[in-house]
């Protein structure tokens, strides 16, 4: 059944090649009352300019139930029906983005609560989290990055070639590159459980291509990378927005990996609601 809805954008993953859309980027929300939304399929890049959003923006949107994602927060958006409604900035200290993300949406701190919630119960796949302790940030080298040959970069650039009639520009699109490094945060949840979580995160893996463009080395890059993620946690409140993927859902011990950071700064006397 289709629906109308108005959706708080907080979460936008960096876009990942896909055979039938060219790329798409994971993207999630929340509702009024706080509930989570994972909007799929988004084509990002490729979307009217009038129908692209940034993150912390409020959309109103046709919303249906996909057919091939069981995850109770997911849903298949139509594009074509995005309607910009108003972005919320920094004023105050984040005060209105504080209000509707900390104070609407539960926060967890225990991991095996939100696991359980995923695999058992099957009634969640997207929460904020904060946990008690971040420990050191960590940047590891993927071993299975690979260069796209040129069958498949025609693929990517072919992919859909319908998908815009009216604009030939989108017949020159290229995907965005894989990062060659996992951005990790790893942490201790309020049992003193420790987990060690990738992010994906467009804005991180933005900042790694930036830094590429305006660095010589790779070195330099990576610790400025880190430098951003460990001022983060040293000097904002740092929550994460955690979800799971679709193929790990029900099948891993913890299928959960960071798809978004909210960093607000730190002020004295704000206490959120703690699950």
């Amino acid at each position: 059944m289709t629906t109308q809805e108005k959706i708080f954008i907080i979460a936008k993953t960096y876009p990942t090649h896909s055979s039938k859309y060219k790329e798409l980027v994971c993207t999630a929300g929340i509702r009024e009352n706080g509930e989570w939304v994972r909007l799929y399929p988004i084509p990002f890049r490729q979307m009217y300019k009038n129908n692209q959003f940034n993150k912390y923006t409020w959309i109103e949107a046709e919303l249906d139930k996909p057919f091939n994602d069981h995850r109770p927060d997911s849903k298949k958006i139509n594009i074509s029906s995005i309607e910009i409604i108003e972005h919320i900035n920094t004023e105050n200290n984040w005060a209105r983005r504080r209000q509707l993300i900390l104070e609407k949406a539960p926060i967890y701190t225990n991991l095996n609560t939100i696991i359980e919630k995923a695999q058992k119960e099957n009634s969640m796949s997207l929460c904020t989290f904060k946990p008690t302790k971040y420990l050191d940030v960590e940047i590891i080298k993927k071993q299975d990055t690979k260069k796209l040959t040129y069958v498949e970069k025609m693929k990517f650039t072919n992919a859909n070639r319908s998908l815009f009639d009216e604009d030939d520009s989108a017949m020159d699109f290229i995907s965005m590159p894989e990062i060659p490094y996992k951005f990790k945060l790893p942490f201790l949840d309020n049992s003193g459980k420790k987990s060690s979580m990738s992010i994906i995160d467009w804005e991180i893996s933005q900042l790694y291509l930036n830094l590429k463009k305006r660095e010589k080395s790779e070195d330099i890059v990576l610790e400025k990378v880190k430098e951003k993620l460990e001022g983060f946690i040293e000097k904002n409140d740092l929550y994460l927005f955690l979800g799971t993927m679709r193929q790990m859902h029900s099948h891993v011990n913890n299928p959960y990996t960071i798809i978004g950071l909210f960093y607000p700064p730190k002020v004295k006397h704000y206490q959120g609601t703690l699950f």
